[in-house]
Formats: C-alpha cells, structure tokens, sequence
C-alpha cells in the first residue's frame, strides 16, 4: 500500500509586524516631526494698523521664517533680516535676495507653522514603508 505525506511549507508568514529596528526607526522619525520647533503652536496673524505690524515683527525677531501679504495683494515668504523705525528687511527664500517692506504696506504677517517639519517626517514614513515592504 502506498502512503501519502503530506509536506509543510517552511515559509513563515508574518502580517502586520515590522522588525523590532524598523518599529524603533519609524517612532524616532515621527518623535522627530512631532518634536520639531513649533510643532503644536497655532500660526499668528496680524491684519491691523502699522504699528501692530511692527510691534509683531519686532516680537517675531530676526531670523524668524515668516509669510507676508502685502496691501497690493502680493505675497512674501521668508526670514526677517533687520527691523527698522518704518520698515524691515525680509531675505526672500526663493531669490535670496533683499526686500525692505514698509510697515504701513504689511496687510498680514504670520508665522508659517512646522508645516516643513511635518512634511520631512511623513516622507521618512513613507520611505520606510516602502523600504519594509
């Protein structure tokens, strides 16, 4: 008579479970975007007179990243470079170069948020997922 084994396969399956590394690497990624600065802070605008311009680019300081909407309507993005009596100087992140903006032309300034932060860590999630996968 003959008989029939029956042969296992020796193939582990493993659904949903990431290596203890990867799991690690990911939660340090997403702590880094959450912990980036002014992650959680709610985005200041200013839509008033020129002195309320000026007192909130003075408490924005030097050096801070910020999103300008001027009373022609154009927009500017970058960092404050110096601060005057009637004005200060925006370095625009596109051009590199130099914009004085008069205080009284200012119809918004705001703090952009950590929206890079954020974008930064979910692509490293991203690519981590697809390196896995």
């Amino acid at each position: 008579m003959l008989k029939l084994h029956r042969v296992h396969s020796a193939k582990k399956v493993r659904i949903g479970m990431l290596p203890v590394g990867w799991t690690a690497l990911l939660v340090l990624a997403l702590g880094g975007a959450l912990a980036a600065p002014g992650f959680g802070q709610k985005t200041q605008t200013v839509t008033v007179n020129a002195s309320a311009v000026e007192a909130q680019v003075k408490k924005f300081g030097i050096g801070k990243d910020v999103k300008i909407k001027l009373v022609d309507g154009a927009k500017l993005r970058g960092h404050i470079a110096s601060i005057g009596e009637n004005s200060f100087t925006v370095t625009l992140r596109k051009r590199s170069a130099e914009r004085q903006v008069p205080y009284s032309d200012v119809a918004m300034i705001k703090d952009p948020g950590p929206v890079f932060w954020i974008l930064v860590g979910a692509a490293i999630v991203v690519i981590i997922i697809v390196v896995v996968h």
